[in-house]
């Protein structure tokens, strides 16, 4: 990820907050500024870890404000990024939620610390 996409993404968030004028907006942006922030010092490509039941349903909370990442991805694609998605299906629901933690530990344990967009 370059350096320029992510100030001009975190730049972009910004500019939206000031224009909209609206605390909540505002509050529910700052905490994906900061995770855009950790982008900065991320030697690693991956930016969130995550699994889900309904990989159509994660596709569209993707796409809103109901997913935690939306704002951080979008600010990223508006300021030039070409972001991939990579998915596993796995048989259980069970199976799915235990993979995810086992990838979370395993970034953080090479990395000190979990992907930049994730927060645990």
């Amino acid at each position: 990820m370059d350096k320029l996409n992510i100030d001009e993404a975190i730049e972009f968030l910004r500019n939206l907050c000031d224009k909209a004028r609206w605390r909540e907006i505002t509050v529910f942006a700052s905490s994906r500024i900061k995770r855009l922030g950790r982008l900065k010092s991320s030697k690693c490509p991956v930016l969130y870890i995550g699994s889900t039941s309904n990989l159509r349903s994660r596709c569209r909370d993707l796409a809103g404000k109901r997913h935690t990442v939306f704002l951080a991805l979008l600010a990223l694609l508006v300021a030039g990024a070409e972001i991939d998605y990579g998915y596993k299906i796995m048989t259980s629901r069970r199976e799915a939620s235990d993979l995810e933690q086992e990838l979370k530990e395993k970034y953080r344990r090479l990395h000190s610390t979990y992907p930049p967009l994730v927060e645990k």
